[in-house]
């Protein structure tokens, strides 16, 4: 298997919502790392249009293209984030939204979970970064084998990272009894073996003896031990009673103990393929 790497598309994005606070000082350092990850652009957007703020994100737009190199579109509009980040994303081929939080308020502005709910209709992948300055590379990246078939979306993401940047790609794989559970996680273990060996994607499996209810969290913790860059995962789309309760999985993920940063992955009808 090679190492090579492809080259991402030019006019590729990573899209920042900024607010000059904590919180998307966060998501900005996570988000310049992963424009360097993919040689990306980055946007930044400021839902307040007043002189004062269009100046300053004018000179922090500048200050970071100086800086790394990385080119910086700056957006300050007086429309609601909430109707004017979707639409953004698509226009500016941005193929992640960074979001900093801090397990109770992200850097939207709101509630963690009025944000993640909000995000959750999103068809741009979202990353959660929790408060705090991170060391970590995106060397390795880490997700947990389902047994669903809409699991190829983060077999396809993953993907990415190895076959732009180079990373190792480890995936974890819970214990299972039930032959339904067993059937969905060999299929997808074929169509992800088959994926990264056509693509020359380098990956890593590692079982665990913890079933699929409670692998996730052991995959979380697993991905703070080999300081990995991101755990990759597919939203609650539906969620069900007991969700509300004790809390969607999604939710729990991002609330990690870790500071594990958590892709968020939306599940779509149709599978967005970023490179060919």
């Amino acid at each position: 298997m090679s190492n090579t790497v492809e080259k991402p598309k030019k006019n590729w994005n990573i899209l920042v919502p900024y607010f000059f606070d904590d919180l998307s000082n966060f998501a900005l350092q996570e988000g310049i790392a992963l424009c360097k990850v993919f040689k990306s652009g980055l946007v930044l957007l400021s839902c307040n249009n007043d002189e004062n703020t269009k100046k300053k994100l004018a000179e922090l737009s500048v200050h970071i293209e100086n800086f790394h190199d990385i080119k910086t579109q700056p957006y300050a509009t007086s429309e609601n984030i909430k109707t004017f980040l979707f639409p953004l994303a698509h226009k500016t081929e941005s193929i992640l939204i960074v979001l900093g939080h801090n397990n109770t308020k992200t850097s939207l502005q709101f509630p963690l979970k009025k944000s993640v709910r909000f995000m959750r209709k999103s068809r741009t992948p979202f990353l959660m970064v929790p408060k705090g300055i991170h060391a970590k590379t995106f060397d390795n990246i880490v997700y947990c084998m389902g047994y669903q078939k809409n699991e190829k979306e983060k077999i396809l993401w993953s993907s990415y990272f190895g076959r732009i940047y180079g990373s190792l790609i480890n995936v974890v794989i819970p214990r299972v009894s039930d032959q339904y559970f067993k059937t969905g996680i060999r299929a997808n273990l074929q169509a992800m073996e088959k994926l990264y060996s056509n693509v020359d994607v380098k990956y890593n499996t590692i079982k665990i003896d913890y079933n699929i209810h409670k692998a996730q969290s052991h995959a979380i913790k697993y991905a703070s031990e080999i300081n990995a860059g991101a755990f990759l995962l597919l939203t609650n789309l539906q969620l069900d009673i007991f969700d509300f309760f004790s809390g969607s999985e999604d939710i729990k993920a991002i609330r990690n103990s870790y500071l594990m940063p958590i892709l968020c992955i939306n599940p779509r009808d149709d599978l967005y393929v970023l490179c060919n």
